[in-house]
């Protein structure tokens, strides 16, 4: 059985949750429509085109008596939905969130449990439930349209009945450029081609991979996570041979460790243990720790009972597991939480040389500088390699630099584009929450994508909401189509849905496409090479999954 695989690409998660605003006007494209019904005939039309209506029109005490349904086709579209109830005699029409229930045995109009005015008498006459039309205008006033007095109107001489009302819809796109794709692309070039051989493979940089065959489980192809189950995984060089062979047997998990060592958690004599191997598979950190980090900067962090530390390549504690929380090193420097709950910078002999304790929360250092928040753990700024505080804590939320600059929100909500220095560069849509948008893959020391996205909750008009995000990179706000493609920009190329071909191929950041799609799995580029997958069917109707290796045509 196939392990789950998130090999497209995905957007940033949000933390927390997101307030209400109120949805800017300029967020609404406004469409107006015009229906008319002519009494005495089936002639029922929106914006001058004929809709489907196979029964008349007629007047009863002096309303026009229109069809529920088709008016309801006609106005709110294919996305709405509509249930009767014969117990009852109601009918109710789902759009979205809302729910408008059609009594007719009570004669009662309501949306989401609120009564709405009714005009005349509804009923069901030939197996259909009439509404007179009048009662349209609550109804669309209800669900967002725009109306006012007089736009409905009868002429008498032509016996036809006509409904005015303007349409609001989110609309998100903000006219942006979008990506123009061209070309066809070349065949993939294959260093290790397609085989049904192994059920993952995943790159571990420099060109190698580590691939996994599940045992004793049906192939059931992409998208079906198993969690942990007994595996044999494989050391793989670009061309697909075999290095090493590690039969994990009834380890826990086994998972890349960075230079060139993998975190393995291992059943030992003395029970479960956490510890590291080297690719050859000899032991770099005994499995005798509660937790183990990454290697970042030729050490990784290691927790047991008594605290956390570090150790080196060969196991040894360099530095003591006197501390309660530890993060990587970057920059020459790690992140420590003191057992008094206070925060520092220590160097790799474990000295500290930022105190950091007037600090609520402190972040790794990136370019020089690292993210600290204010005692109280409202306000952001950023500290260098002294401990001094060359941005105030003024924002309330700021992120890491890239190329000389970063995100941050200011005390109004306002958020910026900064440099170093804290100078204001550039202003981008305003949001409550505004994040990095960064694969979710990439690893530490390797190069971000410097995007940001935003996240809003809308209030629409029809009293529903809707979760608004806007994409941004260093030169203001691109469309989603652009930030999908940047998203997977590695190496001047990256993994683009075509969908017409349904498939995936690489594009570079004009959307030239380069390798034609072909793949229904594909993954970003790293040193010259990329893992892609299809799903395929066997002879006996069950589905399986082809994994190669392709070679970057820039390299």
């Amino acid at each position: 059985m196939k392990k789950l695989v998130c090999m497209a690409l995905s957007a940033a998660l949000l933390a927390g949750s997101v307030p209400a605003y109120a949805a800017e006007e300029s967020l609404f494209t406004k469409t107006p429509h015009t229906f008319t019904a002519r009494v005495g005939t089936t002639e029922f039309t929106k914006d001058g085109e004929a809709q489907p209506l196979d029964v008349p029109i007629y007047i009863k005490d002096g309303y026009t008596m229109l069809p529920l349904r088709t008016f309801m086709k006609a106005a709110l579209g294919e996305k709405s939905q509509m249930a009767w109830d014969n117990e009852t005699k109601a009918a109710t029409v789902a759009l979205g969130g809302n729910l408008i229930r059609f009594s007719i045995k009570e004669n009662t109009i309501a949306k989401n449990g609120k009564d709405l005015p009714v005009w005349g008498k509804m009923e069901v006459k030939d197996g259909r439930v009439f509404v007179p039309l009048r009662n349209w205008s609550g109804i669309l006033q209800s669900i967002g349209y725009l109306m006012e007095e007089g736009d409905i109107t009868w002429d008498s001489t032509t016996r036809l009945a006509t409904i005015r009302a303007v349409e609001q819809k989110l609309d998100t796109s903000n006219n942006l450029e979008k990506p123009t794709l061209s070309g066809k692309g070349a065949q993939a070039s294959y260093t290790m081609a397609l085989t049904t051989q192994y059920d993952e493979i995943e790159p571990l940089g420099d060109g190698y991979f580590l691939a996994q065959k599940y045992t004793g489980e049906t192939n059931v192809g992409l998208g079906v996570s198993m969690g942990g189950r007994e595996n044999v995984r494989y050391l793989l060089d670009s061309k697909g041979k075999v290095l090493q062979t590690y039969d994990t047997g009834t380890d826990n998990y086994m998972e890349d460790g960075g230079e060139r060592t993998f975190l393995v958690g291992r059943n030992t004599e003395n029970g479960f243990g956490n510890g590291a191997i080297d690719w050859e598979g000899k032991t770099v950190i005994p499995f005798i720790y509660n937790r183990v980090e990454p290697f970042s900067e030729g050490l990784a962090a290691v927790s047991d009972k008594n605290g956390t530390g570090f150790v080196n390549r060969n196991g040894e504690v360099v530095i003591p597991l006197q501390f309660e929380e530890a993060k990587p090193f970057s920059d020459g420097l790690a992140v420590v939480k003191k057992k008094d709950g206070t925060y520092a910078y220590i160097d790799k002999t474990g000295k500290i040389v930022i105190d950091a304790a007037n600090y609520r929360h402190v972040e790794s250092f990136s370019e020089g500088l690292a993210m600290v928040r204010s005692s109280d753990a409202r306000w952001a700024g950023f500290i260098d390699q002294t401990g001094k505080e060359v941005i105030p804590c003024q924002y309330r939320w700021a992120g890491y630099f890239r190329n000389g600059a970063t995100y941050a929100s200011d005390a109004e909500g306002k958020n910026w584009l900064i440099d170093q220095t804290g100078k204001r560069l550039k202003r981008i849509a305003d949001a409550e929450y505004l994040v990095y948008a960064d694969d979710d893959r990439t690893k530490p020391n390797q190069q971000k994508n410097g995007m940001a996205m935003t996240e809003e909750i809308v209030n629409l008009p029809d009293g529903d909401h809707e979760h608004v995000r806007r994409y941004f990179d260093e030169t203001g706000e691109i469309s989603y189509e652009t930030y999908r493609l940047k998203k997977g920009l590695s190496e001047g190329l990256a993994p683009y849905w075509d969908a017409t071909a349904k498939k995936y191929g690489y594009v570079n950041e004009s959307g030239t496409w380069v390798i034609a799609p072909a793949f229904d799995a594909a993954e970003r580029f790293q040193d010259g090479y990329a893992v892609v997958a299809n799903e395929i069917t066997l002879a006996d109707g069950t589905r399986d999954v082809e994994w190669g290796i392709i070679q970057n045509p820039n390299r």
